[in-house]
Order: structure tokens, then sequence, then C-alpha cells
């Protein structure tokens, strides 16, 4: 299993408070993904942020929902092996 977090240099511009909104999913509960393949945008400081995929795996958990806030840490989404 895999946890997919926002990129934690990408919290080094943001301020202590700062919250990165999940814009859209591209993927769903269930599908297989690729290494390297975007699952998500957001943004992050007015900054658009895609997230991809770490390896290959099927989409357990998507656990922030699109137009949800989120902070450093948060898990994303759920990846297992296929």
């Amino acid at each position: 299993m895999v946890d997919v977090i926002l990129d934690p240099l990408r919290w080094e511009t943001a301020g202590e408070s700062d919250e990165a909104l999940l814009e859209s999913w591209l993927v769903d509960e269930g599908d297989r993904v690729n290494a390297g393949q975007v699952l998500c945008k957001a943004s992050l400081v007015h900054q658009g942020l895609e997230v991809a995929a770490p390896s290959a795996g099927v989409v357990e958990q998507i656990a922030v929902s699109a137009g949800e806030r989120f902070g450093p840490g948060y898990i994303l989404v759920r990846l297992v092996d296929d």
C-alpha cells in the first residue's frame, strides 16, 4: 500500500496556516494507474500543482474530495499493488 501526499517541498513556500485546495480528481477508486500518472490537480498559494502516482497500482481510497482543503502530510489517496 502506498499513501500519496503532496510533496513536502511544496509546503516550504506556504505559511504555517496555509492550506492547499484539491481542485479535481483525474482517477476514480478502483482505477489502475501507472507510475508518474497524474492523479489529481491541486493549488497551493495560488500555484497549480499536479499530484502523480509514485508507483503503479490500483486506487484503493480517495481520502480528500475535490473542493476540500488539506494541510501538510494529509493522505490524498491510497494505492495498492495490482
